[in-house]
């Protein structure tokens, strides 16, 4: 598939090229000059063999293609290869996606150079030289763009790819983290508590004889320490109760909720004003600072956010709100949107309000809580669920922005110079006024583009109501004849701004309207400037044949604008998948982790209840009954048994693995020991694997260990690589359509920009591989079964 994707627009450039010419001339049997079609045909296959190579060599790529054009222009013409020069976007587009920002500065300046360079013997007059040259670098800046925002979009999957392998670690650590922090408590408690009472009525026991005014003492103390040690021990089992987690103090559970957080790699600042808001009210402040803090993560990773919980005197305020990030999530909500209306049920069932939306390029959420508020009157089952996505600004694609502009102010006025040399009738454009106020109209049409990203709706409304400056500057001042066509071309304006209103809108539902009004204020303004000196196609200006022209001609519009419109929702919809899978990936590493670190909290204080606190309790009673034999008994038995719970923790420790991140070498090793627990696990791998880049190489083992895992009966792991591509295929995996499992391995595969498919238990993924020097053979890494010395 790799190998299609690779070939496949090179061979339809240079296809189309042929057909077009040479291939219509010689079918009506005009046949160009030997030496011309040659010339012709020789670019042509050196442009393909170079597009072949851009994703591996971008920069020798773009040398080779604008080295064949040249070429190909020394006998063809440049409007014979017309085609044939897509292929400069195309190489220039591969280098702004894989090579540094410095390369593509470089990359712009020399084809700028070479298309200034081979164009000059073309042109009799500055004016169509410069224009020419002008949009050709437009175009080359807008291919530069658009080959940036690829590579920021593949950058920021990379990350999130390496935030899930964080995560899974993480979950994979969670019970043994937990339970390494619950021993070192556990140990404090014995080693200062009940050591202390052994030892120190054992001496009085043997003192007893020669000094018995220690046995007093030591029964005094004695009983003051056990009851030390049962408090400790209730407030430990306390602690690590999920029942009694609500009870802990809110700043308490806030400074943890921020840590927390903090460990994520997310910066968030705690600002408290005021007293520590009533109990009554500390559940519903958490839940309005973890959601808001969480959507943060999920859609603003990395923004810097401010927390602030304020009390005066009759009202508890509390405000999150971050700065925002560049990027594509800030296109769409990728929630339900049921989030805000829980919490704001929640709020306002205890007399509060709550707001949220944007705040610069940011999201501000501020919940107002009465002091007074009875929490009794919360609507049962009331949960607030995670806020929707704000809406960001984009401001990385400076290119885009820059062509996008560029080409809208360019492109009418070239097409009035152009126009003025092919029409004799329409010499009027030549005039430097009407070029000056055509100009001007341009730059207003084309000006709202600059926010395309960041306000789509606010750049539609003002491109689309530009576009009737110009039949009100033609019926006040007057334009000439031909105007209506340079306004045509100023339509591209009109598209970017539909494309950005499909592609960045924050609501994907009423997106569609835009190609409508965008068909009928352009046909409006086309006929009203042409219709501005009296007469339309001819004819003498009456009502009915001007809103006949303006609905045909907005007709003709509507498809190019639907097209247009369909092409941003489609990258929007990929955005939305690719995100939406991200975020639930996470989201299932995050539970999996919170589920084990309780499970073994659970445990502990199980084994806390039924094993230690029974005896520390009888410790007590003996105390204070005085009987030093009994209570000498009672503490030992105590002591031994929070030994043997903390050796039965200890028992389950494992080491924890410090070494590097297990790869496609290791993938033998991990299906032996599918092998040693009974399952039957083939692998099926080369003998010889090149070295791989460290993210495929991870990322393909943890492919293999997440679809084994998914299954229990046999399984088959197959490995290749064919193609510039690693192939995957894991079968026997009747619980691969599990939505977490795939959400995790879809994430990764994302990240890669690979392919996953999953069906009838089998597992098949490809993941594309740059071109990386040669490693020696690994071992271990062919056979059809496991060597049963490796089981």
């Amino acid at each position: 598939m790799t190998l299609l994707r690779t070939w496949l627009l090179p061979s339809a450039l240079v296809g189309a090229q042929l057909l077009l010419w040479p291939g219509l001339p010689l079918l009506r049997g005009d046949a160009p000059d030997i030496t011309v079609t040659s010339a012709g045909l020789v670019a042509a296959v050196v442009t393909l063999l170079a597009l072949g190579w851009r994703q591996r060599r971008p920069l020798p790529a773009l040398a080779v293609v604008l080295a064949a054009q040249t070429l190909g222009r020394l006998g063809a013409s440049p409007d014979d290869l017309l085609v044939l020069s897509l292929a400069e976007l195309v190489a220039i587009w591969s280098v702004a996606v894989r090579a540094p920002g410095r390369v593509v500065r470089v990359a712009l300046a020399v084809s700028a150079l070479w298309v200034a360079s081979v164009n000059l013997p073309r042109f009799d007059t500055a004016a169509s030289y410069l224009g020419e040259v002008v949009v050709a670098v437009l175009g080359y800046l807008l291919a530069a763009g658009l080959g940036r925002s690829r590579r920021h979009w593949m950058t920021g999957r990379a990350a999130v790819a390496g935030r899930l392998v964080a995560v899974e670690a993480e979950a994979r650590q969670a019970a043994e983290t937990e339970r390494h922090r619950l021993a070192r408590e556990l140990h404090d408690v014995s080693a200062h508590h009940l050591t202390s009472i052994v030892v120190t009525v054992g001496a009085a026991e043997r003192l007893a004889a020669r000094r018995p005014e220690l046995a007093a003492e030591a029964v005094e103390f004695a009983a003051r320490t056990g009851r030390e040690t049962l408090v400790a021990l209730r407030r430990l089992v306390a602690v690590i109760s999920d029942d009694t987690e609500a009870q802990r103090p809110l700043r308490r559970r806030l400074d943890d909720l921020v840590a927390g957080f903090h460990r994520l790699g997310q910066p968030v600042r705690l600002d408290r004003a005021g007293p520590e808001p009533p109990a009554a009210l500390a559940g519903v402040v958490h839940a309005v600072v973890r959601e808001s803090l969480t959507n943060v993560v999920r859609h603003a990773a990395g923004a810097d956010v401010s927390v602030r919980v304020a009390v005066d005197a009759g009202t508890v305020t509390v405000t999150v709100a971050d700065t925002g990030v560049p990027g594509p999530t800030a296109a769409f909500t990728l929630g339900a949107g049921r989030g805000i209306s829980g919490l704001r049920e929640r709020v306002a069932a205890l007399g509060g309000t709550l707001r949220a939306g944007p705040d610069g390029d940011g999201w501000r959420v501020e919940a107002r809580l009465p002091v007074g508020a009875d929490p009794g009157n919360l609507p049962a089952g009331a949960d607030p669920g995670g806020l929707p996505s704000p809406v960001r600004s984009e401001n990385g694609r400076s290119l885009v922005t820059a062509a996008l502009v560029g080409n809208a102010l360019v492109l009418p006025v070239a097409a009035a110079l152009v126009s003025v040399e092919t029409d004799a009738d329409l010499a009027g454009l030549r005039d430097p006024t009407v070029l000056l106020q055509l100009l001007l109209l341009s730059v207003a049409h084309a000006a709202p583009l600059a926010w395309r990203c960041r306000r789509p709706w606010a750049t539609f409304a003002g491109v689309a109501g530009t576009a009737l400056l110009w039949p009100v500057t033609a019926l006040l001042v007057g334009l000439p004849r031909g105007a209506e066509f340079v306004l045509l071309t100023a339509g591209f304006a009109d598209l970017a701004a539909v494309w950005a209103v499909a592609a960045y809108a924050r609501r994907a539902g009423p997106t569609w309207l835009a190609a409508p009004v965008a068909a009928t204020v352009l046909a409006v303004g086309l006929v009203g400037t042409a219709a501005a000196d009296g007469s339309v196609a001819g004819e003498p200006v009456h009502v009915p044949v001007t809103v006949f022209m303006t609905v045909f001609v907005a007709g003709l519009l509507l498809a190019p604008m639907l097209l247009t419109w369909g092409g941003g929702a489609l990258v929007r919809g990929r955005w939305r998948r690719v995100l939406s899978r991200e975020d639930d990936a996470l989201a299932a590493a995050t539970a999996r982790s919170l589920a084990a670190a309780r499970a073994e909290r659970e445990r502990v204080g199980a084994g806390l209840r039924s094993a230690v606190l029974d005896r520390a309790g009888r410790l007590v009673v003996v105390a204070d009954q005085g009987r030093l034999a009994e209570i000498l008994v009672e503490a030992r038995a105590t002591l031994a048994a929070m030994r043997g719970l903390l050796d039965d923790l200890r028992a389950d420790e494992r080491p924890t693995p410090h070494g590097p991140q297990p790869t496609l070498a290791d993938v033998g090793g991990l299906c032996a020991s599918r092998q040693a627990h009974g399952r039957d696990v083939l692998l099926d791998a080369p003998a010889t694997v090149p070295a791989l880049p460290t993210d495929v190489d991870v990322s393909a083992y943890r492919l293999v260990e997440a679809a084994l895992d998914a299954g229990v009966g046999p399984a088959r792991v197959v490995l290749r690589l064919a193609g510039g591509e690693l192939r995957v295929s894991v079968t026997g995996l009747p619980t691969a359509s599990d939505p977490l499992v795939v959400a995790g391995l879809r994430a990764r595969v994302d990240a890669l920009g690979g392919r996953l498919a999953l069906r009838r238990g089998e597992l098949r993924a490809r993941l594309p591989l740059p071109l990386v020097p040669v490693a020696a053979a690994r071992p271990g890494q062919r056979g059809d079964r496991v060597p049963e010395e490796a089981r």
